[in-house]
């Protein structure tokens, strides 16, 4: 009689703790599917934000899927300002909203110093930057003698050879930044590149090794920037 109950009670006690283990697991995956919801279901709305690029649904999958979830549905059409997601964990779903408001959102700056530049590349450079949408910008414009003979010291006394020195920055007097015909772009430079084409802007990256580099096409012929293509190293 006592081995039976103490049998049973075992059972019961291994019975409940499985119980008690299936809950938890339970909860744990109805966690990390409402988690999962909320991320996909905000990366999807930030996709309809000004400087998205209206890629809802992947980024909406990409997110659930970095959070262990897989995408089920999603409510979220082109620059829609509201979208619901479903997401699942294993057998477990969870839904969640996002609401856009663009009220909140600044209008994208596109400023730089522009003092020095070339007109021509002034307005080009400033249609990529319009295009870019807050991707991409610029570095360093116009440069005066005195910086550009910084940048050279610099350098020298980096590497301590002229040859080596003169691969990364160019001589004072020889670069195209201190006759205002070139740029040192940042952030997105494949897509500013991109949009060099898209767009026809006269500009072209005559430096494999600095691919921020953008020079105005004609800059390196005799009397200034009109031919219709430049070839050959340029000067920093």
């Amino acid at each position: 009689m006592t081995l039976a109950i103490v049998g049973m009670s075992l059972l019961l006690m291994m019975a409940g703790a499985r119980f008690s283990m299936e809950l938890g697991e339970g909860f744990s995956r109805r966690e990390r599917a409402r988690l999962a919801a909320d991320a996909a279901a905000l990366a999807a709305v930030a996709e309809a934000a000004p400087y998205g690029r209206n890629e809802q649904v992947a980024q909406a999958r990409a997110f659930a899927s970095a959070n262990g979830a897989r995408l089920i549905d999603c409510m979220c059409g082109p620059g829609a300002e509201a979208v619901q997601v479903t997401v699942a964990v294993g057998d477990v779903e969870a839904s969640a909203r996002a609401v856009l408001d663009p009220s909140r959102f600044a209008p994208v700056s596109i400023a730089y110093p522009s003092d020095g530049l070339h007109p021509h590349l002034e307005a080009a450079v400033d249609r990529l930057l319009l295009a870019a949408r807050g991707s991409v910008y610029v570095v360093s414009g116009w440069r005066s003698s005195p910086e550009q003979r910084e940048l050279w010291a610099d350098a020298l006394a980096r590497y301590g050879d002229p040859e080596i020195a003169d691969d990364h920055v160019a001589r004072p007097g020889s670069s195209l930044h201190e006759k205002g015909l070139a740029v040192d772009l940042g952030g997105d430079v494949a897509l500013a590149a991109s949009l060099v084409t898209t767009l026809g802007l006269h500009l072209h990256r005559p430096l494999a090794h600095e691919p921020w580099h953008f020079e105005l096409v004609g800059s390196r012929a005799s009397g200034g920037p009109r031919m219709p293509l430049v070839t050959g190293v340029g000067a920093r």
